[in-house]
């Protein structure tokens, strides 16, 4: 039982590790430029940006030991199925320590992101059997946690300011990632967590065009994009249980109603 912590811990400390040695690697800068909708897109390439797509082959490699150990054998075939969250917390800890302004942020951001893969990645070995004890603990913290990260990773895209194709992208591809965890659960297929996953990370995409034309503060925003999010993965997993009903989807709009009407007129801090 102990050798999947031994194998979160290594994954762990050398992604850790690979993301400080990006942040010391100074390679020559280059940029790639392509044109868009007619506008160009620029993506720099850099140390730290070879740093983040090795640091998620290490989480990748990690996590695949660690569930491997897991004694039900049966239960392991497209374990891929595991990488949503513990890919979304290692691109945005690759995204965020670049941009840390100072060293205690960044050594806070390092610990954050340690935790929370290490968290992660637990939580995804004791939900690959439902029958365990440890399986509704282990769901419910990963929900908790992937909604979390969601509502942070919305509100600081926003706060970037970037071009709103860039800002759909980031967006989407984090909402992807995260709806592949929120809907996986043990005997459901792969093509449906995949499927779904990907027309909730488009749908949340053409969401976010749409709001970064609106003068809205970003935490105000992310909020909005946060309800959303949760009404569209909600309504997902009932109909993939087969149990998506009228009434259910009344009470899920009513309830999304109610909510975007509070952060559209909620006063205070949402308005700066």
């Amino acid at each position: 039982m102990t050798l999947y912590r031994n194998h979160i811990s290594v994954a762990v400390w050398m992604t850790v590790a690979s993301l400080l040695l990006g942040q010391m690697m100074h390679l020559p800068p280059r940029e790639f430029t392509w044109q868009a909708l007619g506008s160009p897109i620029v993506v720099p390439f850099s140390g730290a940006f070879l740093a983040g797509m090795i640091a998620l082959a290490i989480t990748w490699a990690g996590l695949e030991a660690a569930l491997r150990t897991h004694p039900q054998k049966e239960s392991l075939r497209h374990t891929y199925r595991f990488w949503g969250l513990p890919s979304a917390i290692t691109l945005a800890g690759a995204a965020l320590l670049p941009t840390a302004p100072t060293t205690t942020l960044r050594v806070l951001v390092l610990i954050g992101l340690a935790a929370s893969l290490a968290a992660s990645m637990a939580g995804e070995y004791h939900t690959i059997d439902a029958s365990q004890r440890a399986y509704a603990r282990a769901r419910l913290f990963l929900n908790v946690l992937a909604y979390t990260l969601a509502a942070l990773i919305f509100v600081l895209v926003y706060l970037s300011r970037a071009r709103s194709l860039v800002v759909a992208s980031l967006i989407g591809l984090m909402a992807g990632l995260l709806a592949m965890d929120l809907l996986r659960t043990p005997g459901r297929p792969s093509r449906d967590i995949f499927l779904h996953s990907f027309f909730i990370g488009l749908i949340m995409a053409q969401s976010a065009v749409v709001l970064n034309y609106w003068a809205f503060p970003s935490i105000r925003v992310g909020l909005m994009l946060l309800v959303g999010y949760y009404l569209l993965v909600e309504l997902n997993q009932w109909y993939l249980r087969g149990q998506l009903t009228r009434r259910r989807v009344g009470e899920y709009l009513l309830i999304t109603a109610v909510s975007l009407l509070v952060i559209l007129f909620f006063p205070g801090l949402l308005r700066k």
